[in-house]
């Protein structure tokens, strides 16, 4: 009964026009800034070792329009259904996909994309599927059962595959083998038993050294994606995918793992830079310390 009235609300939600939806949704988001001291606190934090000379009021501003372009993404994943193959040529514009086709078809070596909670990420995948093929993604359950299914039933509603992180790393080779386009995103902190401590903007930020272990046993291509809002018409997008990270397949793998690793983080530091609105600063991206450092965010916090 619970889930079938959570989708009863969602279904009810997709009928408001997304316009409607999206101011609903932004103006819910920037209350939540108003209010959310604590995150504020760690943007203002990830910011300030992002861009050292950038001011309290810069912060300030892109911390809320971070806030409202999740609010404008929720919108829009709530109407995922309605984004039909002619939707999206309209609305979202996909450059360097040139890139994942040569890699795949031509070269027949497998890919993987390299992302994170940038942009309308959940709309990335979806309209890749619809505009080329099913891809697959690695993600992490939602709490609670009811919002996890709704929410996988979405991802998953142009063909999509979810792949569960504590079942991924065998599914993840398989679905290369198949020649399935596989997404991981690797913004987020990690402990030291699964990342290494490489450069993110001023600091060594953990990150997971899955993709870079991955891409060196199975020989796999990667690329970056990014989908970026246009700043003056809000539901426009570009998917932007960049040419494939350096990789030595021979050289001593461990050296090779950090290596690649810190390649990765440098091409989403470039597409921050670029847009910094864009990216979830709120996170405790710099949490995992090395031995002997200070904790950035504060003891216990």
């Amino acid at each position: 009964m619970k889930e079938r009235l959570a989708k009863m609300a969602v279904r009810l939600l997709e009928a408001v026009p997304l316009a409607l939806l999206a101011a609903v949704c932004e103006a819910a988001m920037v209350l939540v800034w108003a209010i959310d001291r604590r995150h504020r606190r760690i943007a203002r934090i990830n910011l300030r070792i992002a861009f050292p000379e950038m001011g309290d009021a810069q912060a300030s501003r892109i911390t809320r329009r971070c806030y409202r372009q999740l609010g404008t993404s929720a919108a829009e994943f709530v109407h995922l259904p309605r984004m039909d193959e002619a939707y999206l040529r309209e609305h979202v514009r996909i450059e360097g996909v040139e890139q994942v086709r040569a890699a795949m078809r031509e070269r027949g070596q497998p890919v993987l994309v390299m992302t994170g909670h940038f942009g309308n990420w959940e709309l990335q995948s979806h309209a890749y599927a619809r505009l080329f093929d099913p891809m697959a993604f690695i993600v992490r359950p939602l709490r609670g059962g009811v919002l996890d299914r709704i929410v996988t039933e979405r991802r998953e509603l142009a063909g999509n595959i979810a792949i569960r992180k504590e079942d991924s790393a065998k599914e993840v080779m398989r679905l290369l083998r198949r020649g399935v386009l596989v997404g991981i995103l690797i913004d987020q902190n990690v402990d030291r038993r699964k990342g290494v401590p490489v450069d993110l903007f001023t600091r060594k930020a953990y990150t997971t050294f899955g993709i870079a272990r991955l891409a060196l046993a199975m020989r796999a291509a990667i690329v970056s994606g990014f989908i970026y809002r246009d700043p003056k018409r809000k539901f426009h997008h570009v998917l932007r995918f960049g040419p494939p990270v350096e990789i030595d397949y021979d050289a001593p793998r461990e050296e090779e793992v950090i290596r690649v690793t810190r390649r990765c983080n440098g091409e989403l530091e470039k597409a921050v830079r670029e847009a910094p609105e864009m990216w979830m600063w709120f996170q405790k991206r710099w949490k995992t310390r090395p031995e002997g450092e200070p904790d950035i965010y504060g003891e216990g916090r």
